[in-house]
């Protein structure tokens, strides 16, 4: 996989797209990418880039905000989910089925990320943990940081 990590000074939405795409060109699942950012800031369009580079058409990826989760099929499975609207951290892993989405041998892209319970991410069933962290700088600039979580290795050895 091309390991892209730091903080990049990305200005259309084509370049925040071409960089996240850059990270799933030839990425092996299971990996998981916690999208976190203000609302408008381009959660959704990294999102986007992330599919195409698993053979996904972009068009097609629309933000979830309503149906939470939407599916689709390129290479890996590619689950693109959107918190904004749960606040409850049980519902997030109980009722959306959270657990077994990232067992599952599949690119999953979580905007609203930091919601997330950290006890929800078993290090051993995803070796690859990207927090992508997008900030609004003006109308077109967007300053992308990507930092691959690594987890403690109490955490990842399960004692």
């Amino acid at each position: 996989m091309s390991d892209v990590q730091g903080t990049f000074l990305t200005r259309s939405p084509e370049e925040t797209r071409a960089l996240a795409e850059r990270l799933t060109c030839d990425l092996d699942a299971p990996a998981l990418f916690l999208l976190i950012g203000e609302l408008g800031t381009g959660k959704t369009v990294f999102a986007k880039g992330l599919a195409a580079g698993l053979g996904i058409d972009p068009d097609e990826v629309t933000s979830p905000s309503f149906t939470l989760i939407n599916i689709h099929h390129g290479r890996w499975p590619f689950y693109h989910i959107d918190l904004y609207r749960l606040d409850d951290p049980r519902a997030i892993v109980e009722h959306l089925g959270l657990r077994e989405i990232l067992a599952a041998p599949a690119v999953v892209a979580i905007e609203w990320g930091e919601k997330i319970p950290a006890e929800s991410l078993d290090a051993r069933a995803i070796p690859l943990v990207y927090r992508v962290e997008i900030l609004w700088m003006d109308e077109t600039t967007r300053q992308v940081t990507i930092r691959r979580d690594v987890p403690p290795p109490e955490r990842a050895s399960g004692a």
